[in-house]
């Protein structure tokens, strides 16, 4: 069989290839092409006599408002690499994207052109990273420049047209859709590939930098504006606006051609030679000089030195759990990826969600107001919001003093196993259902030895399929290698296994995690089960046993309290699960959540909602010898 020759197979390629340098080349020569008009129209006379009228101050403002303009753009990048958790050095961060931009928009190409920059300036990120940090910025930008865009020409509905109000409200509909996708479901599947989209923190502080950017870099061409020209700023922004997108998006350098058109199609009743002199300045101050400071910056710049942003590592979290767990459910962290950080004030636990860095239940070691500053720059790096969850009432009274928002969401049951007793009105209940899976001939068995995994996976597939998927974030899923830590109890009906439960221990506490139970399994079965490990804690001398928590009343003082209780309500299981609990007369303990603001609390509870009916959180798994280090605030 004869084979194809290496040039036409290389065509395809080559064609990519040359598309990718001449079409924006192509775009570029077919706006000036379109500008033919309105380069006939221009008095080049004037156009001098304009260019030597533009005074030093107001060249030094234009200056001064195109540094401010990539003071902001130079955090994009900020925002890029704390989303990647490169944990490099700010100021390399700022430098590198600044440049990085700096060069790419006045040469165009700006996709590659920025990924070599990056590369170039930052070698420990490698290429392929140095890429996805550009596709970020420019994803992000071009997000945020959309938002402005369609407020813009909202406000300007007088030279708005029925074409770009359709655009606008695509452009607002795929806004929504990001922001909802940002919150309901921040990992997106590809097969195998995953991908983190932002934080709604980093969306905002992204969309926030995008407009001062913006508007500082259209002051910068309105100040060069001849002062006969009859045009306020709040009539250029939205022009400008969209033509430094479209200028952006054909990648031609400089954006030169798309710029100019679409500025002097929008500006038709304006003066042509004066509109051509502010743009001609405009390049000069905001193209080339800071081209030329860049061009200077990447090769005067010093080797990359190795410099990273303070940083936990975790300690190996079964070495934590056994030598610094007050509290057993703790051993949550096995599941959901959860990393005990080590702070300067102390020791906690922290999973990272969508939207926060949360750190579940009290600390192992010091007190919430304690860590604070250190956790809140942590989570500040990660373009997220610190959240305390399920603290108890003295963290929760320490934050409160310090001015944190401060909500009650759960109470925990909490029973001392040698004090329980069947005996008293309380247990009324309990009895009865006793008695019934006692009538049902139901067994229950501490299992020691191997345990049924088949039968148990059969219970607990069962179980989801009449209950939903499982819970997450601080409630245990089926897994094999996370039971194997805890204690399990077993429910037989003759020689069948209708259901289980099993129990974080450590030598301070027990507390239930799982609980299953198969559709058809008798009455009380559950509650033998719980009442089984209660009989067997109290003989092993355990001090407490925790029946984990559960929804407070809904009755609430304040309207937002009440709407997070049905929320949350809803996502444990429902009123049910706190009867189940009441029957056993456990002494309630109530839960604290907190964060810095209210706003801030109604996104991580939002947040939190969400990863506890998903099951997911988005640690990345953690090495097992991972060494503990210290993690202390650098504000």
């Amino acid at each position: 069989m004869p084979t194809v020759d290496t040039g036409i197979q290389a065509l395809p390629k080559r064609v990519v290839k040359l598309s990718q340098t001449m079409v924006p080349l192509g775009v570029a020569v077919v706006c000036l092409f379109a500008l033919q008009d309105h380069i006939r129209a221009i008095d080049l006379t004037q156009l001098r006599g304009n260019l030597v009228e533009i005074s030093v101050g107001q060249w030094v403002l234009a200056l001064g408002l195109t540094a401010l303009s990539f003071l902001a753009v130079a955090r994009y990048d900020t925002i890029a690499h704390r989303h990647f958790g490169t944990d490099n050095c700010h100021r390399k961060a700022t430098l590198s994207g600044a440049v990085a931009i700096a060069i790419s928009q006045t040469t165009g190409f700006g996709m590659i052109i920025a990924s070599l920059i990056r590369w170039k300036l930052q070698p420990s990120l490698g290429f392929l990273r140095a890429g996805k940090i550009t596709v970020f910025v420019t994803l992000c930008f071009f997000l945020c420049w959309s938002i402005l865009t369609s407020a813009a020409w909202g406000i300007q509905q007088s030279t708005s047209t029925l074409a770009s109000y359709v655009l606008y409200s695509c452009s607002i509909t795929f806004i929504i859709c990001i922001l909802y996708c940002a919150l309901c479901h921040p990992v997106i599947s590809f097969g195998r590939h995953q991908i983190t989209l932002p934080s709604l923190p980093a969306l905002g502080a992204m969309f926030l930098f995008c407009l001062v950017d913006i508007s500082a870099a259209c002051a910068a061409l309105y100040v060069l504006l001849p002062a006969h020209i009859d045009l306020s700023y709040a009539q250029l922004f939205p022009v400008f606006t969209l033509a430094l997108g479209l200028a952006l998006l054909t990648g031609a350098p400089g954006g030169i051609g798309a710029f100019e058109f679409t500025l002097l199609s929008h500006l038709a009743n304006s003066d042509t030679t004066g509109v051509i002199c502010a743009i001609i300045g405009f390049r000069v101050v905001y193209h080339a000089i800071p081209a030329a400071i860049a061009l200077l910056v990447m090769f005067l710049s010093p080797p990359e030195r190795t410099q990273f942003w303070p940083r936990e590592v975790p300690g190996n979290v079964e070495r934590t759990l056994i030598e610094g767990a007050g509290r057993a459910e703790l051993g949550v962290l096995r599941q959901n990826n959860g990393l005990p950080v080590h702070c300067s004030g102390g020791v906690c636990a922290t999973v990272r969600t969508g939207q926060t860095i949360t750190a579940l239940f009290d600390p192992l070691q010091g007190h919430a107001a304690a860590l604070m500053t250190p956790l809140k720059d942590f989570a500040r790096r990660r373009n997220r919001i610190l959240c305390f969850y399920k603290v108890s009432p003295r963290h929760a009274a320490g934050l409160r003093q310090s001015g944190w928002s401060v909500l009650h969401i759960a109470q925990e049951a909490l029973i001392i196993p040698n004090q329980h007793s069947l005996l008293g009105r309380a247990y009324r209940q309990l009895r009865r259902k006793l008695h019934q899976a006692r009538d049902a001939n139901v067994r229950i068995e501490h299992a020691t030895d191997r345990l049924p995994w088949s039968d148990m996976a059969e219970v607990s597939a069962n179980w989801e399929d009449v209950h939903g998927i499982a819970r997450g974030l601080s409630m245990g899923r089926f897994e094999a290698a996370y039971l194997k830590h805890q204690a399990v109890f077993l429910a037989w009906q003759d020689t069948r296994l209708i259901g289980f439960v099993s129990f974080h221990t450590n030598a301070q506490e027990w507390c239930l995690d799982i609980m299953r139970t198969s559709a058809d399994a008798p009455d009380g079965t559950m509650h033998s089960l719980i009442h089984q490990a209660i009989e067997k804690a109290s003989k092993g001398d355990v001090p407490l046993l925790s029946l984990a928590a559960a929804p407070p009343p809904v009755d609430a003082r304040y309207m937002a309290e009440r709407m997070w209780r049905r929320m949350h309500l809803h996502a444990s299981g429902g009123l049910g699960l706190r009867q189940f609990k009441d029957s056993f007369a456990p002494h309630w303990r109530p839960l604290y959540m907190a964060t810095e603001t209210w706003p801030g609390l109604a996104l991580a509870a939002l947040d939190l909602v969400q990863c506890i009916m998903r099951g997911q959180t988005l640690h990345p798994p953690l090495p097992p010898d991972a060494p503990p280090k210290v993690y202390a605030s650098t504000s």
